[in-house]
């Protein structure tokens, strides 16, 4: 097999995985910081004429994780390799994908050209925040949908399920969800705060939920304010027990105390960002992302 595949720190246990389903081993690198936060990389492997992937999630610390990504790429390119792919399973910046007011920077696009600029030939991602984004990019983009890998958990689900749209913004994804199991949509309708992160100003759903299992579905966790508040109303309007099923775990702060005392009876999330051990918490359940990604890899393969 003619290709190499090396990780940056953001999560080897998931690319140690889809190498092994791949049928390879994790190249050589190192990965040194200096005092001063420098980054430096270096490949031990020799690439030349290969095809060389590089996964790294872009998660906290997301810059980094950045600046490990790019340099994994220009330390590749330098060593002659054939093909370079970057494997994003978690592409940070992802959400600031708009210009909500004047005067704001359009960082996902900013990071997008990075990407590209370094010398990638192609990238691989899990659930972007918006579809759009892929317009940013003039490279081929393969994304795959990490809400797929929850379809056999709620197979197996005998009650009554409703399908819940936590926004608008996710209303694409959780209909093509809903259709794939042929159940009924429910969409919460909510007022953010541009003033202030992660504020929610109101909320009220629309949709039949009484007695059933409300799955709220979304691509990323944060705080887990918004799945408190959500499982709240989902309650009060009479759903039987509510499970969020939601592809990357961005906890920060006190998110695992929140979820765990929070309304929601079970929380599924995927591995594509790498969640500690002191983060996890009873009601969690992690899905492994790895054999939708090595599937995905495995078509490039030649």
């Amino acid at each position: 097999m003619d290709i190499k595949i090396f990780s940056g720190n953001s999560n080897k246990v998931l690319a140690g995985e889809i190498a092994q389903l791949i049928g390879a081993k994790l190249s050589k690198v190192e990965i040194i910081r200096f005092a001063d936060s420098e980054c430096r990389v270096r490949i031990q492997e020799d690439v030349e004429g290969k095809d060389v992937f590089i996964i790294q999630s872009l998660s906290n610390p997301v810059d980094e994780n950045l600046m490990e990504l790019l340099l994994l790429c220009d330390a590749v390119k330098r060593g002659e390799a054939r093909k370079i792919i970057a494997v994003i399973p978690y592409h940070g910046y992802a959400r600031q994908d708009r210009i909500h007011r004047p005067g704001e920077c359009l960082s996902a696009h900013v990071v997008t050209k990075l990407i590209e600029t370094v010398g990638f030939d192609k990238l691989v991602t899990v659930e972007l925040h918006n579809e759009a984004i892929l317009g940013f990019f003039d490279i081929p983009v393969t994304h795959l949908s990490g809400l797929s890998i929850f379809k056999p958990l709620v197979q197996k689900i005998k009650e009554d399920i409703v399908v819940i749209t936590p926004d608008a913004g996710a209303l694409k994804r959780s209909q093509k969800f809903s259709e794939g199991l042929d159940v009924p949509l429910a969409l919460i309708e909510k007022k953010r705060d541009l003033d202030h992160m992660h504020k929610i100003l109101s909320m009220k759903v629309v949709g039949n939920v009484k007695g059933k299992t409300a799955i709220i579905v979304d691509d990323v966790i944060v705080t887990g304010g918004t799945l408190l508040n959500a499982a709240h109303l989902l309650k009060q309007e009479g759903a039987r027990q509510v499970i969020a099923a939601v592809t990357h775990a961005d906890f920060v702060g006190g998110a695992d105390k929140i979820l765990q005392e929070s309304p929601v009876d079970r929380i599924w999330v995927t591995d594509t960002i790498s969640i500690p051990k002191e983060m996890r918490f009873s009601k969690l359940e992690v899905v492994s992302s790895s054999k939708l990604i090595a599937e995905a890899l495995r078509k490039m393969i030649k």
